[in-house]
Order: structure tokens, then sequence, then C-alpha cells
């Protein structure tokens, strides 16, 4: 079984704990950021969609 990347004391390190961290914070801001940005492209394609109906509707 290989070693955990966590605990393998062998490997050198690129970043210290503090940059993996701020790495961490980075890469979940910025998928949250795309999740806002998915969703706030459904509810425009939403409004979009309910506009057409209404001016199709009159």
């Amino acid at each position: 079984m290989a070693a955990d990347p966590e605990t393998d004391k062998t490997k050198p390190r690129v970043l210290t704990q503090e940059q993996d961290a701020l790495l961490d914070l980075y890469l979940q801001n910025l998928d949250n950021f795309f999740e806002n940005q998915k969703t706030n492209e459904k509810l425009q394609v939403e409004i979009e969609t309910l506009h057409l109906k209404k001016i199709l509707t009159e």
C-alpha cells in the first residue's frame, strides 16, 4: 500500500502548510464562484423563458 502523501516525510514539500491552506481556500472560493455562475445562468434562462412565454401569450 502506498504511503499517504499527507504523512510522507521523505518527499520534499513544494508549499508551506500556510500556502497549502491558502491554495485550498482559493480553490474552494473558485469552485463556489463557478457554482454561483452556473446558478445565475440557469436563473437568467428561466427569466428569459418566462418573458418569452409572456410575450407569446399576449
